[in-house]
């Protein structure tokens, strides 16, 4: 038989769980971030390059006769960009401290260099007064990486 009751049979209450309480947050009519929020661009660029210096130290490793000894490998590669775009949002986060409105989006592109040039490109719709990118790269005779980190002002 079909009951008609609110309680599901042989589960009791405290097996349902926690509903959080909705958040309402009131207007602050900021258009623009305070001083101490902004993002800042050189301490991101120099947390960049210690991150890019840190994960691609390996591929200067030299053989017996002094030739770097890294070969490209696609697949390590992907995975190693995406480490290094998930290492640099968690310590910028971390080192800009409080700024609550603005989004961080982390890039990161790892391949092989064979002596041809290489440029990389990004187009965004964005504020140019608030909002701005970080933007570094690293390379050897064998790789080269850039990285970017684009903060974008939300109001």
């Amino acid at each position: 038989p079909i009951s008609s009751g609110s309680r599901l049979p042989g589960r009791n209450m405290e097996d349902l769980p926690a509903v959080e309480p909705v958040k309402i947050y009131e207007n602050t009519y900021r258009l623009e971030p305070a001083d101490n929020e902004k993002f800042k661009v050189g301490r991101a660029q120099k947390i960049m390059d210690e991150i890019l210096a840190e994960k691609l130290a390996f591929t200067n490793d030299r053989d017996k006769k002094g030739r770097l000894a890294w070969t490209y490998d696609a697949d390590e590669c992907r995975e190693l960009s995406q480490d290094i775009a998930a290492e640099i949002l968690e310590k910028v986060k971390a080192a800009s401290g409080e700024m609550p409105r603005y989004k961080l989006v982390c890039q990161a592109t790892v391949g092989e260099s064979n002596g041809q040039s290489m440029r990389v490109a990004s187009r965004c719709l964005w504020d140019k007064d608030l909002d701005t990118c970080a933007e570094t790269t690293w390379t050897n005779n064998k790789v080269y990486a850039v990285a970017m980190c684009f903060a974008l002002y939300y109001e």
